[in-house]
């Protein structure tokens, strides 16, 4: 949620950041739900790492574009 937020509307990159975190601990959480349920939200948290990514590399190439 927050990575597309960031994506969409990114002050500072700190939607980003916080996309990228809560995306990388539900990664980590996932692994744990293997086996036990079927859905277990892997897909999501890696889409919500990959969306923080790209948040925070156009952050930065707005900002170079900026300061430049």
């Amino acid at each position: 949620m927050f990575a597309l937020l960031g994506f969409l509307i990114n002050p500072f990159a700190i939607l980003s950041i916080l996309g990228i975190i809560f995306s990388a601990i539900g990664l980590a959480k996932s692994h744990d739900l293997d086996g036990r349920q079927k859905v277990t939200g892997r897909g999501t948290a890696i889409a919500g790492i990959v969306l923080g990514l790209l948040g925070l590399v156009a952050f930065g190439w707005l900002l170079a574009q900026e300061l430049a």
